[in-house]
Protein backbone atom coordinates (compact mmCIF):
# COMPACT_ATOMS: atom_id res chain seq x y z
CA UNK A 1 0.00 0.00 0.00
CA UNK A 2 3.04 2.23 0.39
CA UNK A 3 3.55 5.24 -2.78
CA UNK A 4 -0.44 5.00 -3.54
CA UNK A 5 -1.84 8.34 -2.41
CA UNK A 6 -4.88 8.77 -2.11
CA UNK A 7 -6.37 12.45 -2.51
CA UNK A 8 -8.70 13.91 -0.10
CA UNK A 9 -12.57 14.63 -0.89
CA UNK A 10 -13.45 18.52 -1.03
CA UNK A 11 -16.18 19.91 1.67
CA UNK A 12 -18.40 22.34 -0.58
CA UNK A 13 -21.16 22.78 1.97
CA UNK A 14 -22.54 21.73 5.13
CA UNK A 15 -25.95 21.60 6.38
CA UNK A 16 -27.25 20.29 9.82
CA UNK A 17 -29.61 17.82 9.49
CA UNK A 18 -30.15 17.00 12.93
CA UNK A 19 -28.55 18.01 16.24
CA UNK A 20 -29.35 16.79 19.73
CA UNK A 21 -26.94 16.50 22.99
CA UNK A 22 -25.58 13.34 21.80
CA UNK A 23 -24.58 13.78 18.11
CA UNK A 24 -25.75 15.78 15.47
CA UNK A 25 -26.13 14.96 11.52
CA UNK A 26 -24.80 16.91 8.51
CA UNK A 27 -25.83 16.76 5.22
CA UNK A 28 -22.26 17.14 3.07
CA UNK A 29 -22.13 18.50 -0.41
CA UNK A 30 -18.57 16.73 -1.35
CA UNK A 31 -16.34 17.06 -4.90
CA UNK A 32 -14.65 13.77 -5.40
CA UNK A 33 -10.59 13.83 -6.77
CA UNK A 34 -12.26 13.42 -10.01
CA UNK A 35 -14.64 16.26 -10.35
CA UNK A 36 -17.43 14.30 -9.18
CA UNK A 37 -19.97 15.99 -6.78
CA UNK A 38 -21.79 13.46 -3.91
CA UNK A 39 -24.71 15.45 -2.65
CA UNK A 40 -26.38 14.90 -0.01
CA UNK A 41 -23.22 12.53 1.75
CA UNK A 42 -24.43 12.26 5.47
CA UNK A 43 -22.06 12.14 8.23
CA UNK A 44 -22.51 11.56 11.97
CA UNK A 45 -20.59 13.90 14.58
CA UNK A 46 -20.27 11.71 17.92
CA UNK A 47 -18.36 12.36 21.10
CA UNK A 48 -15.31 10.51 21.50
CA UNK A 49 -15.41 6.86 23.42
CA UNK A 50 -13.38 5.26 25.58
CA UNK A 51 -12.92 1.20 26.17
CA UNK A 52 -11.06 -0.39 28.83
CA UNK A 53 -9.38 -3.60 29.12
CA UNK A 54 -9.31 -4.04 32.98
CA UNK A 55 -7.32 -6.89 34.00
CA UNK A 56 -6.99 -8.06 37.64
CA UNK A 57 -4.14 -9.76 39.18
CA UNK A 58 -5.12 -13.35 37.95
CA UNK A 59 -4.85 -12.02 34.15
CA UNK A 60 -9.02 -12.25 34.44
CA UNK A 61 -10.55 -9.41 32.26
CA UNK A 62 -13.50 -7.25 34.06
CA UNK A 63 -16.36 -7.33 31.38
CA UNK A 64 -19.81 -5.63 32.09
CA UNK A 65 -23.63 -7.26 30.40
CA UNK A 66 -26.34 -4.44 29.49
CA UNK A 67 -29.29 -4.29 27.21
CA UNK A 68 -28.89 -3.05 24.02
CA UNK A 69 -32.18 -1.05 22.97
CA UNK A 70 -31.22 -0.52 19.08
CA UNK A 71 -30.08 -4.33 18.87
CA UNK A 72 -32.44 -5.54 20.92
CA UNK A 73 -30.45 -7.82 22.94
CA UNK A 74 -28.07 -8.29 26.05
CA UNK A 75 -24.47 -7.41 25.04
CA UNK A 76 -21.34 -8.81 26.79
CA UNK A 77 -19.18 -5.72 26.40
CA UNK A 78 -16.07 -4.07 27.90
CA UNK A 79 -16.38 -1.12 30.28
CA UNK A 80 -16.60 1.93 28.09
CA UNK A 81 -17.96 4.93 27.22
CA UNK A 82 -18.54 8.41 25.93
CA UNK A 83 -15.60 10.97 26.53
CA UNK A 84 -17.72 14.53 28.11
CA UNK A 85 -17.07 17.60 26.22
CA UNK A 86 -13.76 19.02 27.90
CA UNK A 87 -12.24 16.00 29.09
CA UNK A 88 -9.74 13.97 28.62
CA UNK A 89 -9.86 10.42 26.93
CA UNK A 90 -7.98 9.11 30.27
CA UNK A 91 -10.43 11.36 32.43
CA UNK A 92 -13.35 9.62 30.95
CA UNK A 93 -11.93 6.16 30.93
CA UNK A 94 -11.46 5.90 34.60
CA UNK A 95 -14.95 7.24 35.50
CA UNK A 96 -16.51 5.28 32.98
CA UNK A 97 -14.87 1.74 35.15
CA UNK A 98 -15.92 3.20 38.35
CA UNK A 99 -19.13 4.43 37.38
CA UNK A 100 -20.23 1.18 35.35
CA UNK A 101 -18.19 -1.45 37.78
CA UNK A 102 -17.56 0.38 41.43
CA UNK A 103 -13.89 -0.14 40.33
CA UNK A 104 -10.46 1.62 40.24
CA UNK A 105 -7.27 0.85 38.81
CA UNK A 106 -3.94 1.82 39.72
CA UNK A 107 -2.00 1.66 36.53
CA UNK A 108 -3.10 2.98 32.87
CA UNK A 109 -1.99 2.65 29.62
CA UNK A 110 -2.75 3.97 26.75
CA UNK A 111 -3.24 1.51 23.73
CA UNK A 112 -4.40 3.71 20.65
CA UNK A 113 -7.29 4.68 19.19
CA UNK A 114 -9.56 3.03 16.58
CA UNK A 115 -12.10 4.87 14.20
CA UNK A 116 -15.40 4.12 15.05
CA UNK A 117 -16.63 4.38 11.25
CA UNK A 118 -14.41 6.44 9.01
CA UNK A 119 -17.23 6.16 6.39
CA UNK A 120 -19.90 8.11 8.66
CA UNK A 121 -19.14 8.80 11.85
CA UNK A 122 -16.60 11.26 13.29
CA UNK A 123 -15.77 10.26 16.42
CA UNK A 124 -12.87 7.60 17.46
CA UNK A 125 -12.73 4.75 20.82
CA UNK A 126 -9.60 5.59 22.40
CA UNK A 127 -8.45 2.16 24.40
CA UNK A 128 -6.89 2.09 28.02
CA UNK A 129 -5.19 -0.58 30.01
CA UNK A 130 -6.35 -0.89 33.47
CA UNK A 131 -4.80 -3.17 35.89
CA UNK A 132 -4.09 -2.57 39.86
CA UNK A 133 -7.57 -3.53 40.08
CA UNK A 134 -9.54 -2.04 43.16
CA UNK A 135 -13.53 -3.07 43.83
CA UNK A 136 -13.65 1.03 45.41
CA UNK A 137 -17.51 1.64 45.75
CA UNK A 138 -20.87 0.79 44.47
CA UNK A 139 -21.99 1.23 40.72
CA UNK A 140 -22.85 5.24 39.86
CA UNK A 141 -25.14 4.33 37.08
CA UNK A 142 -26.93 6.48 34.57
CA UNK A 143 -31.02 6.69 34.51
CA UNK A 144 -31.40 4.41 31.63
CA UNK A 145 -28.49 2.16 32.45
CA UNK A 146 -28.81 -1.56 33.96
CA UNK A 147 -25.23 -2.88 33.85
CA UNK A 148 -24.05 -6.30 35.39
CA UNK A 149 -20.09 -7.14 35.73
CA UNK A 150 -17.92 -9.85 35.74
CA UNK A 151 -14.95 -11.09 35.31
CA UNK A 152 -13.77 -13.80 32.20
CA UNK A 153 -10.44 -15.48 31.56
CA UNK A 154 -8.65 -14.17 28.33
CA UNK A 155 -9.82 -17.98 27.14
CA UNK A 156 -13.30 -17.21 28.38
CA UNK A 157 -13.84 -14.08 26.29
CA UNK A 158 -12.05 -15.92 22.94
CA UNK A 159 -14.61 -18.51 23.06
CA UNK A 160 -17.56 -16.07 23.39
CA UNK A 161 -16.37 -14.03 20.36
CA UNK A 162 -16.09 -16.97 18.25
CA UNK A 163 -19.53 -18.07 19.68
CA UNK A 164 -21.16 -14.61 18.85
CA UNK A 165 -21.37 -14.05 22.70
CA UNK A 166 -18.90 -11.23 22.51
CA UNK A 167 -20.32 -9.52 19.48
CA UNK A 168 -19.83 -5.46 19.28
CA UNK A 169 -16.90 -5.31 16.36
CA UNK A 170 -15.11 -2.09 17.96
CA UNK A 171 -15.16 -3.75 21.56
CA UNK A 172 -14.12 -7.21 19.60
CA UNK A 173 -11.17 -4.86 18.09
CA UNK A 174 -10.73 -3.26 21.19
CA UNK A 175 -10.22 -6.47 23.21
CA UNK A 176 -7.47 -8.15 20.71
CA UNK A 177 -5.75 -4.77 20.10
CA UNK A 178 -5.24 -4.63 23.99
CA UNK A 179 -4.34 -8.28 24.02
CA UNK A 180 -1.42 -7.71 21.77
CA UNK A 181 -0.49 -4.93 23.95
CA UNK A 182 -0.42 -6.48 26.78
CA UNK A 183 1.55 -9.54 25.32
CA UNK A 184 3.92 -7.02 23.78
CA UNK A 185 4.85 -5.34 27.10
CA UNK A 186 4.64 -8.89 29.19
CA UNK A 187 7.44 -9.87 26.39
Amino acid sequence: MKGYLMRPWKRLASLPVLENRWFHVTADRCELPDGKVIDPYFVVHESEWVHILAVDHAGEILVVRQYRYAADTVCTELPGGIVDQGEEPLAAARRELREETGYTAQSWSSVGWLFANPARQTNRVHLFIARELTASGDQQLDASEDISFGFLSANALETAISEGDFSQALHVASYFRGRQFLRSSDA
